[in-house]
């Protein structure tokens, strides 16, 4: 940032000197060449009037009066010129011009830079020479956002150099004080969260990521890296929070890369192996084959599939907790040494198995959204858990607990008794649609296991 300022100097330096030194540049002095002409002219006649005297063709009397009037005469015409007052009236005009150009012209740069410029483009420019992987994720789907979901945050230790980093600060702090006076602009807040996180500094991105989802509310991306800022700001600890803002993130992505990571880290924790598989495999299907996440998240679920046989844990390498899902505390997630034993269920977990009735399966195509979820038998219908998939996944098990949990305040493990759904919509949305499937188990315990659920009605 500061090389840019000293080149903006530099070209205005060079500008203000093409323009000014012509203008303090003193006239010519044609008026002076053209008096002393003048003056040469009446020599001349004065010269010629000698000559008549002394040949006789002119009396003394007569030529005393001749060379007064001459006199006389080129006294007139060299005041009627008055040459140093137009020079001195000259000087002062180009002398103020200078002055003004000098004034006006590095304002109205700067006017105009902001005007038509992009002041942020600074901090951008800055923020990716310097942002780690973790900065990159885009999470935009199946093809580059998984790829880079997948390498995301495996780079974070990693420090420019000092300068770079001074020169970022003061630019993350530009943007910061130019979002307090302009807060409705989406994208600078996203810039800023993702530099707070290279800064390491977690909880001023989870503010920043709060305003990004005030302005473009249930974007998957910014859910899932606001769960990552939530996890690495509390050591990689999951909390409401950072569970709802996962499941929030899958609800309206089951591909987003950094969710389905983070999902599966949260499951591994809290001792659930076989929920981190199905996250987990979910996410290996996303990934290129030969890439090094692909490797990571083979190993990861290596791991799951031992600690699910009541095998201990082993310890990942390289595991995907430490490419995908943060940098600072998350990816002990999975390590050997934070990873909870293997517990019983949590008290509040149903598990099952979803389907699609056989006469019914002509009527959906692969690619329909499946929404399984769990409501209070009375009361509010808003989900206390919900889960999403697409038909080519099913049949599949399920499991629905707090984890799936779409606000800390509505959780499965708030309620006794629920009713479990299934949903099967072509147009994606939850609310039910003419023409979806659906399926339904009324009165269900919150420990309940080995469900059977089955889309079997069509909804009319």
């Amino acid at each position: 940032m500061t090389s840019l300022w000293i080149v903006v100097v530099l070209l205005l330096l060079a500008t203000l000197l093409c323009l000014i030194p012509p203008l303090l540049r003193r006239a010519l002095p044609v008026a002076l060449a053209a008096d002393e002409n003048l003056r040469a002219f009446y020599r001349a006649q004065r010269e010629q009037l000698q000559r008549d005297l002394r040949a006789g063709s002119v009396s003394p009397e007569a030529a005393l009066r001749a060379e007064e009037e001459l006199q006389r005469e080129l006294l007139q015409d060299l005041a009627a010129r008055q040459p140093r007052v137009g020079l001195v009236g000259g000087q002062r005009a180009g002398l103020a011009a200078a002055c003004l150009l000098t004034v006006l012209i590095p304002v109205a740069a700067v006017l105009l830079y902001g005007k038509l410029g992009n002041p942020r483009a600074v901090a951008d420019m800055t923020h990716t020479r310097t942002a780690p992987a973790h900065a990159n994720i885009a999470g935009n789907g199946v093809g580059n956002g998984a790829s880079n979901g997948a390498d995301n945050g495996a780079a974070t230790d990693a420090a420019g150099p000092a300068s770079d980093g001074a020169d970022m600060a003061v630019a993350i702090n530009a943007l910061a004080q130019r979002l307090r006076a302009s807060p409705d602009d989406a994208d600078g807040w996203y810039t800023l969260a993702r530099s707070y996180e290279t800064l390491g500094r977690y909880t001023d991105a989870v503010a920043a990521y709060r305003q990004v989802l005030r302005l473009v509310p249930g974007q998957p991306v910014v859910l899932a890296d606001l769960a990552d800022a939530l996890l690495s700001a509390n050591q990689g600890k999951p909390d409401t929070d950072a569970i709802a803002a996962v499941a929030q993130a899958l609800v309206a992505d089951p591909d987003q890369p950094k969710a389905l990571a983070l999902a599966g880290m949260i499951a591994l924790r809290r001792g659930d192996a076989a929920e981190a598989l199905v996250h987990w495999e979910r996410l290996q299907t996303l990934l290129p084959a030969d890439s090094e996440a692909a490797r990571q998240i083979q190993s990861n679920i290596a791991q799951a599939r031992a600690m699910s046989a009541g095998a201990p844990a082993a310890k990942p390498g390289s595991g995907m907790g430490a490419s995908i899902s943060n940098t600072n505390g998350a990816a002990d997630g999975v390590s050997s040494k934070d990873a909870p034993p293997p517990a019983g269920p949590s008290p509040a977990r149903i598990s099952g198995t979803a389907s699609i009735a056989d006469a019914l399966r002509g009527q959906v195509q692969p690619g329909d959204t499946v929404f399984i979820l769990a409501r209070p038998v009375a009361g509010s219908r808003m989900p206390l858990a919900i889960t999403q998939w697409r038909v080519s996944d099913l049949p599949r098990a399920f499991v629905l607990d707090d984890s799936n949990a779409m606000s800390p305040q509505a959780k499965l493990s708030g309620a006794s008794r629920v009713q479990v759904e299934i949903r099967i919509s072509r147009s994606g949305k939850a609310a039910a649609q003419p023409g979806d499937l659906s399926g339904v188990l009324s009165d269900v315990d919150i420990r309940a296991r080995d469900l059977e659920l089955v889309a079997d009605t069509v909804v009319r």
